[in-house]
């Protein structure tokens, strides 16, 4: 509600003599204050007659939510007595109360100097607007388009300032349990764009939250699970084995088929890439009777598509085929784009192997086309290094080499060490 704000302070008729002017300064690294209002106020048209006072928005990001001493902070305080001189202008600080509170913290000798702090609630109905767009919508964020996941972390974002409390604002049960929600959610977002660290950031935050209380245990099971899918992504095997563990022995106790059978399906992936088959078989198949009994599809999809690669990886072709056939159903079905994307990948691997070249290329786009969709990332890498892989077969060398490019490309914005060596 900022903007909202900011408009009933312009056009209030006691600020008719004031021209505002407003300074979006988003960037989280940014570091000296001073420097950046004074690269941009020889372009502000000074209105005669009018007092100019300055609005300064989106300080928040530079100013962090968690840690010590920001740069930022540190400088402001350190040059505030240069700006009477260089900026001699009234300045309106826009930033959530968190972040007022960092800067009473972090910047006490400017913070001393401050006119007047103006609180405003958020309404409710603002909030849970945001909740339902977010938290209870009914469609995962992981299967979200590009833009729409992207609206979604600024919202969660928004949520996560609301419910951070501050400035002796009392936290209570509710509050807490939507603050591990959110951050929960934005650990799942990130990880879904391949931002494996940053989705750990969060992850870790809620787990911190939430493992002391007995009334949280569900919310714990949740973040222990998403946080062993973040580390399998980084290679930590060991250590995501025990966050599934710790997960599956709370999903039990809780009762909760549905996140028992997830955590097993994850289980499973690790003892496949071991070379545990039997193993990854039995959790597999004891995964897919526990989604079949609660008649959840899309986890019966995702364990059909597993189990299929299993199968392939064995030489079991048309076995495998039929399970991917399946799995696709499925998700298409459900509209999940992800997994749909991962299932067409699979298929193409399989024809391409058995040289049925053209259904291969046609599947790996169809899959490409999604990925892009949805902004995965790391799917998007892998299906550019195998679509090379075919063009190098067939002798086509510089469209190979193009590809291969693309694909090395995204696998160093993502950090993936394997998918890097491999291309």
């Amino acid at each position: 509600d900022r903007d909202a704000i900011i408009q009933a302070l312009i056009s209030h008729p006691d600020c008719q003599e004031i021209q505002f002017e407003i300074l979006d300064f988003p960037d989280p690294d940014i570091r000296f204050l001073m420097e950046e209002i004074l690269k941009v106020l020889p372009t502000v048209k000074v209105q005669p007659h009018k007092k100019l006072i300055l609005i300064v928005r989106g300080l928040e990001h530079s100013i962090g939510m968690t840690g010590e001493y920001p740069p930022m902070l540190v400088d402001l305080n350190w040059v505030r007595d240069a700006y009477p001189i260089k900026v001699p202008h009234p300045m309106l600080f826009c930033l959530p109360d968190y972040a007022i509170t960092r800067v009473a913290n972090f910047a006490p000798d400017l913070w001393a100097w401050n006119s007047g702090t103006f609180v405003f609630k958020t309404p409710a109905n603002t909030r849970d607007d945001a909740v339902s767009q977010t938290l209870d919508a009914s469609k995962e964020i992981t299967n979200c388009e590009v833009p729409e996941k992207q609206e979604r972390i600024d919202l969660l974002k928004r949520l996560l300032m609301e419910y951070t409390p501050s400035n002796g604002r009392e936290e209570t049960e509710g509050d807490l349990k939507t603050r591990i929600r959110v951050l929960n959610e934005l650990g799942i977002a990130h990880r879904s764009r391949s931002e494996y660290s940053t989705a750990k950031y969060y992850l870790e935050q809620a787990l911190d939250l939430a493992k002391e209380d007995e009334d949280f245990i569900s919310l714990k099971a949740n973040t222990l699970y998403e946080l062993g899918i973040s580390y399998i992504n980084q290679g930590e095997v060991a250590k995501a084995i025990a966050f599934y563990q710790e997960s599956l022995e709370l999903q039990e106790k809780l009762g909760n088929v549905q996140g028992k059978a997830a955590t097993l399906h994850e289980l499973a992936g690790i003892y496949a890439n071991q070379g545990e088959v039997a193993k990854a078989i039995a959790f597999y198949q004891e995964s897919l009777e526990l989604q079949e009994k609660i008649g959840n599809i899309q986890g019966k999809a995702a364990t059909l598509h597993e189990l299929a690669g299993i199968y392939a990886n064995q030489g079991e072709v048309a076995k495998a085929i039929a399970f991917y056939e399946q799995s696709l159903e499925l998700q298409e079905k459900i509209g999940n784009i992800q997994g749909k994307a991962a299932t067409l990948h699979c298929l193409a691997i399989i024809y391409a192997t058995q040289g049925e070249v053209a259904k291969a290329i046609a599947f790996y786009e169809e899959s490409l086309e999604l990925e892009e969709k949805i902004g995965n990332v790391r799917g998007k890498a892998a299906t550019l290094h195998c679509l090379a892989g075919i063009y190098a077969n067939q002798g086509e060398v510089a469209k190979a080499i193009a590809f291969y490019e693309q694909s090395l490309e995204l696998y160093e914005k993502i950090g993936n060490l394997q998918g890097k060596a491999a291309t």
